[in-house]
């Protein structure tokens, strides 16, 4: 193992590399204030250029040690994206360019895997989550434009149209103001108008977004069983020849045993 392998396998690198992403985040964010001097504004795109290069040197030491196996891994080629175009960016005036700095913080992606469980998950639910979602746009579709028949003449502000009605639904559903600001006066004049909102937050905010908030909690325990599961392949690969014997003897005793019980059972059920 030379340096640079001791070097990131260090029990405290990752942890200055969270130092460094969480200054080089605090400092973007500062570097938005508009009244700061024109010597504070240098310095903290000094320590903004400082993090950059840590980030950078941090990179090129990974590319060094794994060599090929480094683009085999998806959150490597994710991390040399973010570094590379950052240095790219790096001496750009153009506001919305320098505005995209502040995805370098993406770069914790590439640090944390219970972050990447996280993504991993999400990306995991897209499939059923589009399903979902397509169940949510039709029901807000039908409720919409109910909304905009029945209330549309009389509170064109709420269901003037499809896109306006579609608006108020979304406030409805997330529950901003929408009792004061929708439902009351609204039935005010329209008496049973609560059946209508009822029914619409029971199918929304209660059943199909719980069902979402589901999809991913299953892929969130698909992905961390799967995690757990080449974690512990790759710990038996590297452990030692003898834990591996070990190990290896412990399972075949496991089997023999298994054996046994189904043997006994056989002849249990033979003698009855």
């Amino acid at each position: 193992m030379n340096v640079l392998e001791k070097a990131l396998h260090w029990k405290h690198t990752q942890k200055i590399i969270t130092f460094v992403i969480i200054l080089n985040a605090a400092v973007l964010g500062v570097l938005t204030n508009r009244t700061l001097s024109a010597e504070e504004v240098l310095f903290l795109e000094a320590v903004d250029k400082a993090c950059l290069v840590i980030f950078t040197v941090e990179l090129i030491a990974k590319l060094l040690v794994y060599r090929r196996s480094f683009w085999s891994e998806g959150w490597n080629i994710f991390d040399f994206v973010i570094v590379l175009s950052s240095i790219v960016f790096i001496s750009s005036s153009i506001s919305v360019i320098r505005a995209f700095r502040i995805f370098r913080l993406l770069k914790a992606l590439a640090e944390f895997p219970e972050l990447q469980i996280l993504v991993s998950s999400m990306l995991k639910a897209i499939p059923s989550m589009t399903w979902a979602l397509l169940l949510l746009f039709i029901v807000f579709y039908i409720f919409a434009v109910f909304g905009s028949t029945m209330y549309g003449d009389a509170f064109p502000e709420l269901f003037g149209d499809i896109g306006g009605s579609m608006f108020t639904l979304f406030q409805v559903m997330t529950f901003e103001s929408w009792a004061t600001a929708v439902a009351r006066p609204i039935m005010a004049m329209y008496p049973y108008a609560w059946l209508y909102f009822l029914v619409f937050i029971l199918l929304t905010a209660i059943t199909l977004l719980n069902v979402m908030v589901g999809i991913v909690v299953e892929a969130v325990g698909t992905i961390s069983e799967a995690v757990k599961q080449k974690q512990a392949a790759e710990a038996a690969e590297n452990a030692p020849p003898e834990e591996r014997r070990a190990d290896e003897i412990e399972a075949e005793i496991r089997q023999h045993l298994a054996q046994i019980e189904t043997l006994l059972e056989k002849r249990k059920d033979e003698a009855i």
